[in-house]
């Protein structure tokens, strides 16, 4: 017991080396900013499920603690922090709550799962924080358009939503093919 301990930790404590160098990357590469944070997220995805919860969530700890110190883009460890949470979250349903037994009604039902998952921590960004994702034109734009810019903002969100849950699909069927 102690040993697969020690192992999980050492590859764990690895995982987060490569998040935060991955982390890093998106800092000055500023163009593959969102790339580069997703994928240190789909790494937190990995820990997760090559361990534990557990683990996977002091990896996400870490590294947003780490990325808040080094990053100079202040607002890129929130963006790590809800992209890997949103895993973790996703991963603990379906270990916990998802139990049937055809692998595709499975992940159907997990990707709806995912979607009301996104969306209860996606609606509550666009309705508050309208202006950092809009940028320095919002506050112009906004009194007016107010409720086209959060429907504008909502259905943008679901499509990178999409591409983000779709790409951590592939990302993890390779991993699994390969038994990294």
């Amino acid at each position: 017991m102690l040993l697969n301990s020690n192992k999980a930790l050492a590859g764990v404590s690895m995982l987060s080396a490569l998040s935060v160098i991955v982390l890093m990357s998106g800092a000055y590469f500023f163009t593959n900013t969102f790339f580069f944070t997703a994928l240190a997220a789909y790494l937190v995805g990995y820990s997760v499920n090559k361990y534990n919860l557990k683990y996977g969530s002091m990896q996400l700890v870490v590294c947003t603690i780490l990325d808040a110190f080094l990053n100079p883009d202040k607002v890129n460890w929130m963006l790590y922090l809800a992209l890997g949470s949103y895993l973790i979250i996703c991963e603990w349903i379906f270990r916990k709550w998802n139990r049937i037994v055809d692998i595709r009604k499975k992940m159907r039902r997990q990707l709806v799962y995912n979607c009301i998952v996104f969306n209860v921590m996606y609606i509550p960004v666009i309705v508050l924080f309208q202006e950092i994702l809009m940028g320095e034109k919002a506050k112009e734009v906004l009194p007016e358009n107010a409720t086209l810019c959060v429907v504008i903002l909502w259905v943008l969100g679901q499509v990178g939503w999409l591409i983000y849950d779709k790409a951590y699909r592939v990302f993890f069927q390779t991993l699994q093919r390969r038994k990294l």
